[in-house]
């Protein structure tokens, strides 16, 4: 092969840019399969030299797995915003969703230290120059006809919800009010960011930790302990409107319940229609990266 094609096969094989291949060719003396090895050297030190740099921008990709009774959602992150928005990076999220859904498929859990997963990885550093990784995934999924998953992307990946519902009848599951519901549902979780689907399903120490809270508040405010309970009654149900999904106004129907909405449409298909669960995700949750005004981006789309 003369120079010229050297070159093409180099990128084809390892993707590297027109200077890296033409970098590692001089120095492999134009042997292709020496500078095949420089470039997958040169790739394993640039990850190793990333490792420790923090990864707090990203993508989360979401999509059923086989059939709509079970959904997978995973985050993939990298260090900057040009990077998440790059198509390398966007091509490797959707291949790390890829890997989450065989591993779905075949029963098995994701394993990120896998070759394959490995190489991906090795391949999307050398491509940005940043430090990019799987940080988190999860699987909804529901057991019977009655019960289906669905899944909402907002912000451009950057923000992602999954919710499980089941219908009173294997019919009302396949209508598309019901369809149309779970969607709704999906984005009202993004949007409003609730901690659980209803009151009775809060974590106790959720709730232990919100009482100290408005404790605090009862003392400073030196309200007589007498009138602690009626008052705190009160503000525990202002507080479940903010942070329960059935509690919480719809984003869909202004000054309508989650909870009405979803028994109007359950009225309609002739039965109860159940929440069962939801997840949300959100690129560096946790992070202390700077939280947006879901509620009204959303409201833009409707």
């Amino acid at each position: 092969m003369n120079k010229s094609e050297l070159l093409k096969e180099l990128r084809a094989r390892t993707q590297a840019g027109m200077k890296d291949c033409n970098d590692a060719l001089r120095e492999a003396g134009d042997d292709l399969e020496k500078a095949v090895d420089i470039i997958k050297t040169k790739g394993k030190n640039i990850v190793s030299g990333r490792e420790n740099k923090v990864a707090s921008e990203g993508l989360i990709v979401a999509g059923y797995i086989g059939s709509d009774k079970r959904t997978g959602m995973i985050e993939v992150n990298c260090q900057t915003d040009f990077v998440a928005r790059n198509p390398d990076f966007i091509a490797y999220a959707h291949d790390s969703f890829k890997m989450l859904a065989v591993s779905c498929v075949q029963g098995t859990p994701l394993d990120v230290n896998s070759p394959e997963a490995v190489a991906l990885r090795t391949d999307i550093v050398y491509k940005t120059k940043e430090n990019c990784v799987v940080r988190r995934w999860w699987v909804e999924e529901v057991a019977t006809d009655l019960c289906k998953t669905f899944y909402y992307i907002h912000n451009g990946g950057k923000l992602g919800a999954v919710v499980s519902l089941q219908a009173p009848s294997v019919d009302a599951a396949n209508d598309a009010s019901f369809t149309a519901l779970g969607t709704d549902l999906a984005m009202q979780v993004a949007a409003m960011n609730p901690l659980a689907v209803s009151s009775d399903r809060l974590a106790t120490d959720v709730l232990e930790r919100q009482k100290g809270i408005f404790e605090t508040q009862l003392q400073e405010l030196n309200k007589p302990p007498a009138a602690w309970a009626k008052i705190l009654d009160g503000k525990f149900n202002k507080w479940h409107t903010e942070v329960c999904l059935l509690d919480q106004e719809s984003v869909v129907i202004p000054k309508t319940t989650v909870k009405q909405v979803v028994k109007n449409v359950g009225a309609q298909l002739g039965g109860e229609i159940q929440v069962i669960n939801f997840i949300r995700a959100e690129v560096g949750e946790g992070l202390e990266k700077k939280q947006d005004n879901l509620a009204d981006e959303v409201a833009k789309l409707i």
